[in-house]
């Protein structure tokens, strides 16, 4: 009888615990569930994600001035380039300082081969300053010492502004992201409140859509910068080399005392200076 009271019992347990067992059973496959969908988040968010050119056009209004500034930006780049790198090579200020010689050329046809250069090179340093030295040739070597030095500053002066542009795109670039940025933030912000339930994913989208400005100006000036210091440098190059070719074009009109070769005393000469010495 005691046995028996013990297996009912028995059987009463188990059959309480069997809809717990079950209950837990199924909360587990629920959470599995659950899971499962979880794990399918990120396959939605893959193929929500935007390409570059939607990216882009999210930027809003603001974007066009962007895309101004970067094609003036290459133009003004293309431009001096052209100017530094073939307008002042060094190779062809070297051609005409040859033929500049005044031991195998008339002073009368050098303004004419001058001209022609500056024509053919109209943007180029060197040939202005050469037709400025020749215009005070009769000033001695002073005057065109002087009117070398007052020209070259000149054409130095106007190359360093031919990279000025440059140095604008980069400062005015990240300037213009940055507004973008905080207008699209002050828009993500005021439209909250029409949003619904789900504030904090209009929120994060708007956050980086505004966000695209920015990159975008920064993109935009860090390759300018580069291209500005090496232009900067460039130019520099040009001012040495300018100084070179002017000691030179100078030399070959006045030649340095002390480098004229002695000449040969003559016959009378000879007598005079044994009748001194007697």
């Amino acid at each position: 009888m005691k046995h028996t009271l013990l297996l009912l019992a028995f059987t009463t347990t188990l059959g309480w615990l069997a809809p717990v067992a079950t209950a837990q059973t199924n909360a587990i496959g629920g959470s599995t569930i659950d899971s499962t969908i979880v794990e399918d988040v990120p396959d939605i968010v893959t193929e929500e994600r935007k390409t570059m050119w939607q990216l882009i056009r999210s930027g809003g209004l603001m974007m066009v001035p962007l895309a101004l500034l970067m094609f003036y930006g290459f133009y003004c780049a293309g431009a001096q380039v052209y100017v530094i790198l073939f307008t002042n090579d060094k190779s062809k200020d070297n051609e005409l300082l040859e033929k500049l010689d005044p031991h195998e050329l008339a002073y009368e046809d050098m303004p004419m081969i001058v001209q022609n250069e500056i024509t053919r090179r109209e943007r180029a340093a060197f040939p202005k300053m050469a037709e400025a030295a020749l215009n005070r040739i009769y000033s001695g070597k002073e005057g065109m010492t002087e009117a070398l030095e007052e020209e070259g500053a000149l054409q130095l002066g106007r190359l360093k502004r031919g990279i000025k542009p440059l140095q604008g795109v980069v400062m005015v670039a990240p300037l213009l992201g940055l507004l973008g940025t905080v207008y699209g933030m002050i828009a993500s912000f005021q439209s909250m409140g029409s949003a619904g339930d789900d504030k904090v994913k209009f929120l994060s989208e708007g956050i980086y859509e505004a966000l695209v400005t920015t990159a975008s100006g920064l993109t935009i000036a860090i390759p300018f910068l580069f291209l500005y210091l090496w232009l900067n440098r460039k130019t520099d190059e040009i001012g040495e080399n300018l100084n070179r070719q002017a000691r030179k074009f100078l030399g070959a009109f006045f030649p340095v005392e002390g480098e004229r070769a002695v000449s040969k005393p003559s016959v009378q000469d000879e007598v005079e200076l044994e009748k001194s010495t007697t």
